[in-house]
């Protein structure tokens, strides 16, 4: 386990001043304010500036941040490890976004199972800041994302990059049909969840056109995209996600892909830890897998 003092700040990093990160401890401001200048005192740096009634981390407490955060999380594990030493095969908790764990991680698990049948993996959903929250707390070992997120601050492998589409009803007046993004707009939207990696990318590039989902007749958000592609079947709406989610659709033809001129979107699903982790052969070992199990 860290010292608690660096549990602290990892918490005032967190919460970006004393009194806030405090009551989240259960601790008095006085004592997060202690613990914040033994550290400084040990490492003979400044790690937080005054900006009104927040802290800002200085360029060496961004460096500590990061390290500590690695550390910290590689702990946890290491806890969980050891408490599985009984003659337990070793465990890997994955964290996914919503995409990836319903229509790519499948048929890669069922083959990494067939090779390792005494593996334990735990499998967990999420939007991406979700699950980069549980990476920094070691409650996941590593993700694969579609979302995006500082390059700068993970270690990333690119993983595939897929093609996002709009989806529409066989029935529906735009299937067959190339159109502009603005002929989409007299559609009601199925959108994900708010925090979904489809919904951001979505957002983000209707941005970059000018629009938003605002411009469309009616928006309507569901989190789940099975459920989604049910509804754009019998051409209650229009929607949008990456084509390997609607692959069996597409090629059943219960759904159609609609050209959008000028809309031509491919996005990075990347695997993703914590930068220097010990557990890094690990995260090498299944991506490889992944690659060549596509």
């Amino acid at each position: 386990m860290l010292d608690f003092r660096v549990n602290t700040f990892l918490t005032v990093c967190e919460s970006g001043n004393y009194t806030k990160a405090a009551e989240k401890l259960g601790l008095t401001q006085p004592a997060v304010t202690q613990h914040i200048k033994f550290l400084e005192d040990r490492y003979k740096v400044r790690l937080f500036v005054k900006e009104g009634k927040n802290m800002r981390l200085t360029g060496t407490g961004e460096i500590m941040r990061d390290m500590f955060t690695t550390l910290n999380a590689d702990c946890q594990k290491i806890d969980r490890r050891i408490k599985k030493l009984n003659g337990e095969p070793k465990s890997l908790i994955i964290g996914v976004t919503n995409s990836i764990g319903e229509y790519v991680l499948p048929s890669i698990l069922k083959k990494y199972l067939e090779r390792e049948p005494e593996a334990k993996i735990s499998i967990e959903i999420g939007n991406t800041d979700g699950l980069l929250d549980m990476l920094k707390k070691g409650r996941a070992d590593f993700l694969i994302s579609e979302g995006k997120f500082d390059k700068n601050t993970y270690c990333c492998k690119l993983f595939s990059r897929e093609k996002f589409i709009c989806l529409c009803s066989v029935s529906s007046e735009l299937a067959g049909k190339s159109v502009f993004v603005e002929g989409l707009f007299p559609n009601r939207l199925f959108l994900g969840e708010t925090g979904s990696g489809t919904r951001e990318i979505l957002e983000n590039n209707l941005r970059q056109t000018g629009y938003s989902a605002d411009n469309f007749s009616s928006v309507t958000e569901i989190g789940s995209l099975n459920a989604i592609k049910a509804l754009v079947a019998d051409n209650y709406g229009i929607s949008f996600m990456f084509e390997v989610a609607a692959a069996e659709e597409l090629k059943t033809g219960r759904l159609k892909k609609v050209d959008i001129k000028g809309f031509d979107i491919c996005h990075d699903f990347n695997f993703v830890c914590l930068k220097d982790t010990m557990f890094m052969e690990d995260f090498n070992k299944f991506f490889d897998f992944a690659v060549n199990n596509i």
